[in-house]
């Protein structure tokens, strides 16, 4: 009987292990050998499929962003919750994912910044893209709280988001350093405290 033609390797689930690759090692650390482990595919269908290793890297980081963080960014701008409950959630959110262990550590967009010095053009602009947007959710949302008068009269609702979304810079940045998991809840309970009524709650030491 004739040998059947080999099975072929889904592409969906060869850029879903590419972006982990890419998102543990970054842009120069991930190696091809790396990219071509991880994946299952061969160096000529890997090229064929995704481009060389910057045009893998962008697709692999805009996956991330769309996959992983839609979800964040949809309920940041359109729950109906109240701001401080908002924001909580969406701060436990970026911990847990980055906290998961069928994940890398950190946020993929996050260490792509941190990488930016030794990344090509293109990339670093994608980077800092995918950041702008996460910035423009905050401020969306927080005009939104200031429109309904959850923020009080004179606040600054740009600069409000534009610190809260420096947040989550610094808490998935604390997090890829294995900060511990008290410290970093911590940092949110401070970071929270901003907003109107929101005290700074009693932990233990």
């Amino acid at each position: 009987m004739a040998r059947g033609r080999p099975r072929k390797t889904d592409p969906d689930a060869a850029l879903e292990s590419i972006t982990k690759v890419f998102w543990e090692q970054g842009y120069e650390g991930a190696s091809l050998g790396d990219l071509t482990a991880a994946s299952g595919m061969a160096k000529p269908g890997l090229y064929a499929t995704f481009g060389d290793k910057e045009a893998m890297f962008a697709k692999a980081l805009t996956h991330y962003y769309c996959d992983m963080g839609a979800k964040l960014m949809e309920d940041l701008v359109s729950s109906p919750d109240p701001l401080p409950d908002v924001m909580r959630r969406f701060f436990v959110s970026v911990v847990e994912m980055a906290r998961d262990p069928d994940c890398p550590s950190g946020c993929f967009v996050v260490n792509s910044l941190v990488e930016s010095g030794s990344m090509p053009p293109g990339l670093i602009a994608l980077s800092r893209d995918f950041d702008r947007r996460r910035r423009d959710a905050f401020r969306k949302r927080f005009r939104a709280a200031h429109d309904a008068g959850e923020l009080p009269p004179g606040t600054d609702p740009d600069a409000m988001a534009d610190f809260f979304a420096s947040q989550v810079l610094a808490i998935a940045v604390m997090v890829r350093a294995d900060t511990e998991f008290d410290t970093v809840m911590r940092t949110i309970d401070v970071a929270l405290s901003v907003l109107p009524g929101r005290p700074v709650p009693d932990r233990p030491a």
